[in-house]
């Protein structure tokens, strides 16, 4: 495949990673877990098929001798995009922190585990997990 080609077809695997980003931040937005999994699904498969073009760009980019303006301004906005990409994603993974630790402390408060301190094996202090708790949300 064309070299040209590549940075296209990967300018659009990455287009429409940043489409599905913005579906899954509004899944979790409203929770709606069903349409995140799906949503995660299909990023899983556009990154492999991203991941996979660029291989083959790497190795069509051997052959070639040098970069024409249009190559270089699409390899710019993929860059641009994959910046993008990971920044959307920076954003969940702390949100998904925070959320874990204010409901892993309401948790701690409300059902105190008295065991004894464990260890890992390089010597770290474990916070004990509370055991599977099942909330009624129905009263």
């Amino acid at each position: 495949m064309e070299y040209i080609q590549i940075l296209k077809e990967e300018n659009e695997v990455i287009t429409e990673v940043l489409e599905c980003q913005k579906v899954m931040k509004n899944s979790v937005d409203k929770k709606n877990w069903t349409s995140l999994l799906d949503v995660m699904s299909r990023i899983n498969l556009l990154m492999d098929r991203f991941n996979s073009l660029d291989e083959e760009r790497a190795k069509a980019a051997v052959q070639k001798t040098e970069d024409s303006e249009e190559e270089r301004n699409l390899l710019c906005e993929i860059r641009g995009k994959l910046v993008k990409s990971r920044t959307e994603n920076k954003v969940l993974s702390e949100y998904i922190n925070i959320t874990r630790g204010f409901i892993q402390g309401i948790l701690d408060e409300a059902f105190p585990q008295n065991k004894n301190t464990v260890y890992t094996r390089k010597g770290y202090a474990q916070k004990l997990q509370p055991e599977s708790v099942v909330v009624s949300r129905h009263l």
